[in-house]
């Protein structure tokens, strides 16, 4: 039979033509350009500062802005609050913040009350760069109180930013079952007509907030059959890591059904995981079944050993 012709690797097709990204580099370089041939403001001096990590040298120009008499605009308001929020050191589970960080959060919190003297309204963007500065340096209960303010203000309601750093904040300083709390309140919204998206980043904290480990994790995996049902809307699946993760979880709390979902999922997606996990866990789903075979089997054992009795005795 005549030999098959080998596959060649498909020759390489540009998107869009080269004049197309010569355009978009020039492009992206005009406000650089802009800010050469103007006047340099007190707002573009912040932000030049803040862009070359220059954070006590933008604070300074604040403070001589408001000197001068101009009144900063809501973006530079925004532009120092995450600057002090990018220097901060995030608190992790069970730490407190450094000297640094709970300095930040001051400087935080007075150009807070400042925005608010200066009669400038804090708006959307400004209170998710505040979440973003009480997540990074712990302040977990602000960070809540700030966004159930949010959900009840129809100015101010959140969209995938502020779901994803409430998820971020929960997560990453371990109030897992707080997180879980936000993704209720996500699923409220979405039922009105502001319906705030899931985002991938979204999905991936909400599947850590259910299997991490923590006393609580019976509880919290319990909404795994949520989330994966969402993620599967969405065409959006876990990694070989996170599948691997979830099986840990549902062996470890016993849940023999949500640990043979997984297993489904893993083998429809195609994941390649470990494969001494996968063995423990269909080991631990026929185990399970074996347990629940036997469990139905009783009452028929026991009515035959009846009659078995109630027939000697005769």
């Amino acid at each position: 039979p005549p030999a098959e012709p080998a596959l060649q690797p498909a020759s390489h097709v540009p998107a869009f033509p080269r004049w197309v990204h010569r355009l978009s580099e020039y492009l992206e370089r005009v406000p650089q350009r802009l800010d050469l041939w103007l006047m340099p403001s007190y707002s573009s001096v912040i932000y030049h500062h803040l862009r070359a990590g220059e954070l006590a040298q933008a604070l300074c120009t604040f403070e001589e802005m408001k000197v001068e008499g101009e009144v900063p605009s809501h973006a530079v308001y925004e532009m120092l609050i995450r600057g002090c929020t990018i220097a901060m050191r995030r608190v992790g589970q069970g730490e407190v913040p450094d000297h640094l960080t709970s300095n930040m959060l001051k400087v935080v919190m007075r150009l807070w009350k400042d925005m608010h003297e200066m009669e400038r309204r804090p708006d959307y963007w400004t209170y998710n760069e505040l979440i973003r500065a009480f997540g990074k340096a712990g302040a977990v209960p602000q960070a809540l109180e700030l966004f159930e303010h949010m959900c009840g203000n129809v100015r101010l309601l959140p969209e995938e930013r502020a779901f994803n750093s409430m998820y971020e904040m929960c997560v990453l300083s371990g109030n897992y079952a707080a997180a879980l709390q936000v993704f209720d309140e996500h699923e409220e919204l979405r039922k009105s007509l502001w319906k705030p998206r899931y985002t991938p980043v979204s999905f991936s904290l909400l599947l850590a907030a259910v299997a991490r480990e923590g006393d609580d994790l019976h509880k919290r995996i319990q909404q795994l059959p949520r989330v994966l049902a969402l993620m599967d809307r969405h065409a959006v699946y876990p990694r070989a890591e996170a599948c691997e993760k979830l099986l840990s979880a549902c062996i470890a709390t016993r849940e023999i059904g949500l640990a043979a979902e997984v297993m489904s999922l893993i083998e429809r997606v195609g994941q390649d995981v470990d494969p001494e996990i996968a063995a423990r866990a269909r080991r631990t789903i026929g185990e399970g079944e074996g347990g629940a075979a036997r469990s139905l089997d009783e009452p028929a054992v026991e009515a035959k050993l009846e009659r078995r009795r109630d027939s000697s005795s005769s």
